[in-house]
């Protein structure tokens, strides 16, 4: 900060970055400054206007994460906006109400239209990415919309586990396997869980990261089991 001026704050895609938020990396710094203030440096993104929430990340002064988000609206695809909004519910859930506030509070921000169309999509108990983008998926088929992370039991009340999307009524769960899940002891544990809630009446299907590639079969499967 020793070369930017008082007050300024690093904002849109870098301060996503600081916060430790999924959005696309920039190959510049994008630094907000007060009005009046110029920062001419090679590799720096001025944007103008202070009136935004600040915060800060080790020290360092950003943008609040609700305010990222708004900053990056008109930035990202309506999928990825989505994903750093559900992201932001889970690192920092009290800026969750921010989110809509903010969207009526700044009328005239760049892309408004689509951040007032996220914020009916974005959702609490998300924990990653590819979570948000198979719940978009399910929501864009038509399904009913599922429990996220919850827990299932059997019939005795037994534990079962904690599942990534669960249809309780039609006794489905969706896994969603990332890379983690593949090696040898995850891979067993998941084995275990899985065949304890098959035993128990569940329908359990997995997916993972080559369905993102083609998704329509992963897509089929999950309605038959939900009967539609």
């Amino acid at each position: 900060m020793k070369v930017l001026p008082r007050g300024s704050a690093y904002s849109h895609h870098t301060a996503a970055e600081l916060l430790g938020l999924p959005a696309p990396s920039a190959t510049q710094l994008h630094v907000t400054v007060p009005d009046g203030a110029r920062v001419r440096r090679r590799g720096v993104v001025e944007h103008r206007g202070m009136g935004r929430e600040l915060g800060q990340i080790a020290g360092i002064p950003t943008t609040s994460p609700a305010q990222t988000w708004l900053d990056l609206a008109s930035d990202l695809s309506l999928d990825k906006f989505v994903i750093l909004g559900d992201a932001i519910m889970h690192a920092y859930p009290d800026h969750g109400s921010r989110l809509s506030h903010l969207t009526t509070q700044h009328p005239g921000a760049r892309g408004i239209r689509r951040a007032r169309e996220a914020i009916t999509l974005i959702r609490a108990g998300v924990l990653s990415p590819q979570e948000t983008l198979w719940r978009l998926r399910f929501r864009e088929a038509g399904f009913d919309e599922p429990e996220l992370n919850a827990e299932i039991h059997d019939t005795a009340g037994r534990w079962l586990g904690m599942v990534d999307f669960v249809w309780r009524e039609q006794r489905v769960v969706v896994e969603y396997d990332g890379d983690y899940h593949f090696t040898v002891a995850q891979r067993r544990a998941d084995q275990l869980r899985r065949r304890a809630m098959r035993a128990a009446g569940w329908t359990v299907i997995e997916i993972n990261g080559a369905d993102n590639r083609s998704p329509a079969a992963a897509m089929q499967a999950i309605a038959r089991a939900l009967g539609r």
